[in-house]
C-alpha cells in the first residue's frame, strides 16, 4: 500500500485496512431497522395506490414517500455506501505519525486517548484521539494486538 507520501527517513511500522465484511456490516442493526421500516412504508404506499384506484384523494400517495426515502437512506443504503467506500480505506503507522486515507494525520506524540471495541477474537475497532487532529476510528482491524503494542510503545501520553 503505497498511498501516502513518506517524509525522508520515515519508516513504516504498520499498515492495514478494514476487514471487508466487518466494515460493510458494522451498522447492521441500523440497516435492519431501516429495512423493516422501508418494507412497512412500501406496503403503506401500495395501500395508498389501491385507495386512489378506489376513488380516494391522490394526496394519500405522498404521505409514505418521505418515510420510504428516509428509511432507505438510513437503512440499506448505509451498507451499500460502506461497501463502496471500503476499497478506498487504508491506515498506516510510521515511526513518526499515524494517518489514514480519509485525510486524518497526527504525530504519534499527539495521540493521547485510545478506546478498543472488540468485535471478535482477532478483530477490533480502535478509537484514537489526537490533539489538533481530532478523532480517528480505525475500523475492523484484524490482529489489532500488533497495532496496540506499537501504539503503546511509540505514544508516550496514551491512555487506554
Amino acid at each position: 500500500m503505497n498511498w501516502s507520501r513518506l517524509e525522508e527517513g520515515e519508516i513504516v511500522l504498520w499498515q492495514g485496512r478494514p476487514v471487508p465484511r466487518c466494515y460493510t456490516f458494522r451498522s447492521w442493526k441500523q440497516a435492519l431497522a431501516g429495512s423493516v421500516l422501508f418494507l412497512v412504508s412500501s406496503f403503506w404506499l401500495l395501500l395508498a395506490l389501491q385507495l386512489i384506484k378506489d376513488g380516494q384523494p391522490g394526496w394519500l400517495v405522498f404521505l409514505p414517500l418521505p418515510l420510504i426515502v428516509g428509511s432507505f437512506v438510513f437503512g440499506p443504503l448505509q451498507i451499500l455506501i460502506a461497501r463502496w467506500r471500503w476499497p478506498k480505506i487504508y491506515y498506516q503507522m510510521t515511526d513518526r505519525r499515524l494517518h489514514s486515507s480519509c485525510g486524518w494525520d497526527a504525530p504519534l506524540s499527539d495521540i493521547h486517548e485510545l478506546k478498543v471495541k472488540k468485535q471478535g477474537e482477532n478483530l477490533a475497532s480502535l478509537r484514537l484521539v489526537a490533539a489538533g487532529a481530532g478523532v480517528l476510528v480505525v475500523s475492523c482491524i484484524e490482529q489489532p494486538d500488533t497495532l496496540l503494542e506499537l501504539l503503546s510503545e511509540h505514544c508516550p501520553q496514551l491512555k487506554v
